[in-house]
């Protein structure tokens, strides 16, 4: 019997977050040998009992990255910071981390790097999004062989956005104290007793929250589609929503009432410096930036040339919030 060709390696940086819980199996589905690169010790070892490589790597140390990367077809970058905390920052994570991973590819004579970015990245946005411009800046600068992709808001199971406008709307109010406190069970009986939700300023700021699973298809074919070389695709869910839509749609899905109460402009400006006090606070000023200049896309280059097929909004949150867990 004729020889089975070896499968090309892909090492994911990142390999143990958010989407990276989700995109290793859709790799390994494709037929591709995976390598989770991680930095925790327990986290390697999950991987390898999942039946998955793992390799040890900081963004921050290049010797470590071009280890991780030796042998590998492509790289998918991953790894990014939405908040500032414990030492780790936009600048060191988001801009330096994606300049590393990128030079660490080249040197290891990687073939594809396919980075995530973030839809709305731009040298005149706020901080977080400026530092996802710069991690794109140097990725191109790089000479590696890139693909960028700049999704919007992910909705999956397990986390994310999606659990998060979920505790938004559960608590309304007493939001803060869960994060501050903890006690869910005693805040939301609370809860129930001021059902309301505070929404900063009118609410009709615009997104485009977009299932993961829809985008992932993307991701994987990127990694050898030779069209695809030196373009960045914007990826969003297939409706403009407003923040008070998700809201409403959030609080039908979790089968609960609530009633919207907007804060004027000022107010909201002072809460939201007020919650800078707080160790982790619901909304930072700069994500209270982000979300007040909304965040849109045209999603035709990435549809047509990938094929994608975008659930809705209300379709891909009831999957979110629906699903037993995360698929694994």
């Amino acid at each position: 019997m004729p020889d089975r060709p070896i499968p090309r390696r892909v090492a994911v940086t990142g390999a143990d977050g958010f989407v990276g819980r989700r995109l290793l199996p859709r790799l390994r589905d494709a037929g591709y040998a995976v390598r989770g690169v991680v930095r925790s010790p327990r986290q390697a070892d999950l991987l390898q009992r999942a039946g998955y490589e793992a390799a040890l790597a900081d963004v921050r140390d290049p010797d470590a990255l071009r280890g991780a990367f030796a042998g590998a077809h492509a790289v998918v970058h991953l790894v990014a910071i939405l908040r500032e905390r414990s030492g780790q920052t936009f600048a060191a994570v988001n801009r330096d981390g994606a300049a590393q991973a990128a030079s660490a590819a080249r040197a290891a004579d990687v073939e594809r790097f396919v980075h995530l970015s973030a839809l709305g990245a731009s040298p005149d946005a706020s901080r977080y999004l400026r530092s996802k411009w710069a991690g794109e800046e140097a990725v191109r600068s790089s000479g590696v062989r890139w693909v960028i992709f700049r999704p919007s808001i992910f909705l999956a199971p397990g986390g994310g956005a999606a659990a998060q406008f979920a505790d938004v709307v559960r608590f309304g109010p007493w939001y803060p104290f869960v994060l501050t406190v903890g006690g869910r069970a005693l805040f939301l009986r609370l809860a129930s007793l001021t059902p309301v939700v505070p929404v900063l300023g009118s609410g009709r700021y615009r997104s485009m929250p977009v299932a993961l699973d829809d985008v992932l298809p993307a991701v994987v074919a990127a990694i050898d589609r030779p069209a695809v070389v030196g373009r960045v695709f914007e990826i969003g869910g297939p409706e403009v929503v407003t923040y008070n839509d998700i809201v409403d749609t959030t609080a039908r899905v979790l089968r609960v009432r609530r009633r919207r109460v907007h804060l004027p402009p000022a107010l909201s400006r002072a809460v939201v410096r007020a919650f800078a006090l707080l160790p982790d606070p619901p909304i930072t000023g700069d994500e209270a930036q982000a979300l007040f200049e909304e965040n849109l896309c045209d999603n035709t280059a990435a549809v047509a040339t990938f094929g994608l097929r975008l659930r809705p909004f209300d379709a891909a949150m009831r999957e979110a919030l629906e699903a037993p867990r995360a698929k694994e």
